[in-house]
C-alpha cells in the first residue's frame, strides 16, 4: 500500500512550513533531529520547534503506522467503529487510521503536551470527518482511566516511559480496547524491547497477537538482533530543504504488534519475512519467524511456481511457502 501522505494533510504541512523562514526552520530541525538521536525526546517549546517536528516527523510516522494498520486489517475480520489515540502527538495515527478503515465515526486523542493538541487540531481542520470533528485532549498516559473504543493505538508513546512502566502502561491500553490494539514503536533495539515486553503482559492478559508474529509462541529473535521492518516514504519539498537534502525518499525503521481481542477472526501469517532476501543464482533466501522459532528457506529459482509466487516479498511481507529445505 501506498506510504504517501493524504493530500489534505501534505498541503496543511506545507503550509505550516511556509509560516517560518527556511533557516528558522532547519535549525530547529536540526535541534530534533540531535534529541532524537541522544535518546531525549521531543521537548518542542516553541511554534516553530512544532512545526520542525510535523514537517520532519509526520510523513515517516504515517508510512510506519499505515503500513501496521493495512497489516491489521488483513489479519483481523473487524470493522471498528471508534478510535482512540494515546500519546497521539499530532494526530498522525489517527489520519492513518482513517485511510484503512472506512468504518470509522468517532477519534479520541489524547497528548501530554498542549502543543502537541493545539498542532494537531489545526492540520486536521482540513482534514477528513474522523480528524477534524475529532475530541482532542490533553492527557498523560496512565494519568486517568481511558475511555474504551473499538480500535486503540499508540505510536511512538510507550518508548517514552521507564522500562518498569511499559507493562502497566500496556495493561491500561488493553482494557480501553474492544477489538484490536496497535502499538508502533522505532526500530531500535530500545523500540523491539518496548513491543516486546507489551507483547508478553498482552498474551498474560489473554489477547490474540495477528501481527507480525505467527501467534502467541515464545519469541524466537533474541540480542543482539531485534525484530523490525521498514516503510519508504517520499519526503516532503519542505523536509528536504529543512534537513538539507537532495534524496527524495527515506526509509523509517519501526517496530509493531497488533492485538485482538478473543473471539475476534484472527489469521496470522503462517511465517513472517524477518529482513531484506538474499537473492543469488541459484535461488533467494528468506529469514522467517515461523511457529516453530526463527528459519531459513531457499527458493531456488528452477522452482518457477515458488519463485512467481514469493518474487515480490520483501521484508516484513507474510510468507506462505514452508516446505522443508533440501537436503
Amino acid at each position: 500500500m501506498s506510504a504517501d501522505l493524504p493530500p489534505a494533510l501534505r498541503a496543511a504541512l506545507d503550509g505550516l512550513a511556509g509560516r517560518f523562514g527556511g533557516r528558522e526552520l532547519a535549525a530547529a530541525s536540526a535541534r530534533l533531529t540531535a534529541d532524537y538521536r541522544a535518546g531525549r525526546g521531543s521537548r518542542l517549546p516553541s511554534p516553530v520547534d512544532l512545526a520542525a517536528y510535523a514537517v520532519a516527523r509526520m510523513p515517516a510516522t504515517y508510512a510506519a503506522c499505515a503500513a501496521v494498520l493495512w497489516e491489521a486489517a488483513a489479519r483481523i475480520d473487524c470493522a471498528p467503529r471508534s478510535v482512540l489515540d494515546v500519546g497521539c502527538g499530532p494526530g498522525t495515527a489517527t489520519w492513518a487510521a482513517a485511510t484503512v478503515f472506512d468504518s470509522l465515526t468517532h477519534a479520541t486523542l489524547r497528548d501530554a503536551h498542549p502543543g502537541m493538541i493545539g498542532l494537531g487540531r489545526d492540520l486536521a481542520a482540513s482534514g477528513p470527518d474522523l480528524v477534524a470533528a475529532a475530541d482532542w485532549r490533553t492527557a498523560k498516559l496512565g494519568a486517568e482511566a481511558l475511555p474504551p473504543a473499538d480500535l486503540v493505538m499508540a505510536s511512538y508513546a510507550l518508548n517514552e516511559l521507564k522500562p518498569a512502566e511499559v507493562a502497566v502502561a500496556t495493561r491500561s491500553l488493553w482494557a480501553a480496547a474492544g477489538q484490536l490494539l496497535v502499538l508502533v514503536e522505532p526500530g531500535t533495539p530500545a523500540g523491539f524491547a518496548v513491543t516486546a515486553a507489551a507483547r508478553s503482559a498482552l498474551i498474560a492478559a489473554g489477547a490474540r497477537i495477528a501481527a507480525p508474529c505467527t501467534g502467541e509462541t515464545p519469541c524466537p529473535v533474541a540480542p543482539p538482533d531485534w525484530c523490525h521492518f521498514s516503510a519508504r516514504l517520499p519526503r516532503l519539498r519542505a523536509h528536504k530543504a529543512a534537513k538539507g537534502a537532495d534524496v527524495p525518499f527515506e526509509d523509517e525503521r519501526y517496530a509493531y504488534l497488533v492485538a485482538a481481542r478473543p473471539g475476534i477472526a484472527v489469521t496470522p501469517a503462517a511465517a513472517r519475512i524477518l529482513r531484506p532476501p538474499r537473492a543469488d543464482k541459484a535461488g533467494t533466501t528468506f529469514a522467517l519467524c515461523t511457529h516453530g522459532g526463527a528459519v531459513s528457506r531457499t527458493v531456488p529459482s528452477r522452482d518457477r511456481e515458488a519463485h512467481r509466487l514469493t518474487r515480490r516479498l520483501g521484508w516484513g511481507d507474510a510468507f506462505h511457502i514452508l516446505s522443508p529445505e533440501p537436503p
